[in-house]
């Protein structure tokens, strides 16, 4: 068990969308193995590197072709994390810019910082009995206004296990929404 209460980061739980960004981060490198170092101009890259999970009633996880339909409830927020795909952390994912081209149909993109949150932690003498540590959680977020369609564009950086930048990118995606 832990050794103390693990608070929520909010005042009650959260109704909101929870859409999570699967970077395939070692194909990235690979296709694209000189990328740019500065955040200003970050390397464009293509279709098939970046995949969605939407926690919704769906079973569907979208396949990346960069039109991606987003099924919800007007008027409740979404909540974008990105995390790479690795077995044992080589590259991590920062997303460190969210646009939304139309604030009509998206609010504008925030990104929102919990930091200091007590999460659990596999114990490895005790499995079943999980102790904690200390983390910090972020995610961007953004309220879909109307159906329609909506042009987003993320631009990402790649970190090494050293909290080293290893390579700044941009993507672009034309959301559906839909209610």
């Amino acid at each position: 068990m832990t050794s103390e209460p693990i608070p929520s980061p909010s005042t009650g739980v959260t109704s909101a969308h929870n859409v999570l960004l699967i970077v395939d981060a070692e194909s990235i490198l690979a296709r694209y193995p000189n990328p740019s170092l500065n955040a200003a101009t970050p390397t464009s890259i293509t279709d098939g590197l970046i995949f969605f999970a939407i926690g919704n009633s769906s079973k569907e996880i979208v396949i990346n072709d960069s039109k991606i339909t987003v099924p919800v409830q007007i008027g409740q927020d979404l909540h974008f994390r990105g995390r790479s795909v690795s077995l044992i952390a080589e590259h991590s994912v920062v997303v460190y810019r969210m646009t939304a081209a139309d604030n009509s149909v998206l609010s504008e993109p925030s990104l929102q910082v919990h930091i200091n949150l007590t999460v659990p932690a596999p114990n490895p003498d005790d499995p079943t009995a999980p102790g904690n540590r200390k983390a910090d959680d972020h995610f961007w977020t953004c309220t879909p206004k109307k159906s329609g369609d909506v042009q987003c564009e993320l631009s990402f950086m790649l970190v090494n296990q050293q909290c080293e930048a290893v390579g700044y990118f941009h993507w672009v995606a034309d959301l559906k929404i839909t209610e």
